[in-house]
Parts: C-alpha cells; sequence; structure tokens
C-alpha cells in the first residue's frame, strides 16, 4: 500500500508541475493579450521580448525539476549507488 501512495504522490508531483508551468505561461499569454488590444503595435514588442525571455526561465526551471525528482527517485535506499562492474 505504502509503494503505491509513493507513485501516486509522484505522479502528482509532476502534474502539479505540469498545471503551474500551463498556468503561468497562459497567464503571461493572456496578460500580453490584453496589452496588445489596449495599445497599439509598437508598445507590446518589449512585453513580447520580455514573455518569451520569461518562457525560457519557466522552462528551465521546470526541466531542472523534473531531473532532480528522476535523480531523487532513482536514488537507493540510504544514498549509496552500486559500484561499476567496469
Amino acid at each position: 500500500v505504502l509503494g503505491f501512495f509513493e507513485l501516486l504522490s509522484e505522479i502528482v508531483k509532476i502534474f502539479s508541475f505540469s498545471i503551474r508551468l500551463f498556468g503561468n505561461i497562459f497567464a503571461g499569454e493572456v496578460l500580453l493579450l490584453i496589452i496588445a488590444f489596449l495599445v497599439p503595435y509598437l508598445i507590446p514588442l518589449p512585453f513580447m521580448i520580455l514573455e518569451v525571455f520569461v518562457g525560457f526561465i519557466q522552462a528551465f526551471i521546470f526541466a531542472a525539476l523534473t531531473l532532480t525528482f528522476i535523480k531523487t527517485s532513482t536514488l537507493h535506499p540510504q544514498g549509496r549507488k552500486h559500484k561499476s562492474a567496469v
């Protein structure tokens, strides 16, 4: 039973990060759309560049956290790794 809850915890963690990433990017796009409709053409350009930059940062953080979770889930119980056969 404990293993099932641990597996469920890992799945929910990944789902939670995915929803947060989607929400952050979607909110930025909605804000950009509102600014674009309120102010004509050239003024939204810096905000578009900022939104692309924020998207790269979000993707980097999401990837780093995912790699961290994968690494911690593959560690052995006492943090020891098996000796290499090579």
